[in-house]
Formats: structure tokens, sequence, C-alpha cells
């Protein structure tokens, strides 16, 4: 490959006619002879071509809280990155792929909560931190990514009102309440 430094300060990128391509590799330019991509077609790269698409519709479903999920418990990665990862290890291993569970609470009294917020925790990463200001929260949870914590805060003040060990074996919480801070959330059916 021949590398070409441009003396000019210009960024080159991308095909340059039907022979050449100009790139960039770690900050240096450089120019080099175009190679058609090989695309074999076999019959494993159009599984995993299949599989991918699948992924990727399964992503294009979820709600935006769902997606919101999936954006906070990335690390390093986008939320859709991590998403697709799960989905195809899923798959590969002949199982499920999972989906966030979709959680809807209202307060007791259908009344906001100025000041109020729900905060769900997985482990020590803030996943939802959600204003009570409607009256109504939503969050998405999985399964893998227990366990949860779930604390009410009213001001400055806050309370864990519930820790679930396993999503699965409890499933949502029906009640939310903290008597100190004077919330009560239930779960909308």
């Amino acid at each position: 490959m021949t590398r070409i430094s441009n003396i000019f300060g210009t960024t080159f990128s991308g095909r340059i006619g039907k022979k050449m391509v100009a790139a960039s590799w770690k900050g240096h330019e450089y120019v080099r002879t175009y190679v058609k991509p090989p695309n074999p077609n076999t019959e494993n790269q159009r599984e995993a071509r299949g599989m991918f698409a699948k992924a990727v519709k399964a992503w294009q479903v979820l709600s935006d809280t769902q997606h919101q999920l999936y954006d906070r418990i990335a690390n390093g990665m986008s939320g859709f990155n991590l998403f697709i990862s799960r989905y195809i290890m899923a798959v590969q291993d002949g199982e499920e792929p999972e989906t966030p569970m979709q959680m809807t609470w209202v307060t007791a009294d259908g009344q906001p909560v100025k000041i109020g917020k729900l905060v769900v925790l997985a482990g020590e990463r803030r996943v939802f931190d959600v204003s009570l200001k409607k009256g109504r929260v939503e969050v998405a949870l999985t399964p893998s990514d227990s366990p949860y914590t779930f604390v009410l805060r009213r001001g400055t003040a806050e309370e864990a009102v519930l820790k679930v060990r396993d999503l699965l074996e409890t499933g949502a919480p029906k009640v939310l309440e903290s008597e100190t801070l004077g919330i009560r959330l239930v779960a909308e059916t």
C-alpha cells in the first residue's frame, strides 16, 4: 500500500474515481489502489446476515424506554450495539433473545409529585432517574442486569424502597412506597 502525505492539510477519504481510495489511519493520510471487497455469499455468511437483520428488526420495535435502558447500561459501546450483541449471542446459544420488561407506575392518588423522582439502580449504575411530575413513570429492565434497587426521592431526601435480586422470579413490583417521603406508586395494569 502506497502512502502519500497531504502537505496541504486536506483530508482525503473514500473513492477517487474507479481506481484509487484515499483514507486515513492513525492520523496518516494515504492513497491506495481500489480493490473490490470479496463477497463470498456462503451459507454461513447468509445465515449471519439474516441473524443480524433479525436483531436489527428486534431493536427497531423496542420502545424509547427500552432503548434508553440499553443506552444507559452499555459500557464503551452504544445501546444499539449492546442489544445486537446480546441478541446474536442468545440465538447462537439456542436461547430466546432477552427483551426488556416494560414497567409503569402511577401515583396512588393520581396526583403529580412535582419534586419527586423514581431512581432505578442496576448494581451501582443509575439506569433510570424519572420525574414524578406527571404522576406516572415508565422504565424498562432486563432480568440479566439484576439486581435492581428502586429509590424514591422527594427534593433532596431519598429512600431505597425495594431491592430486586431476580427480576424473572419476582416480576415487576406492584407497589413502590415511602411513608417517610409520602410517595406511593402502584403498578399500572
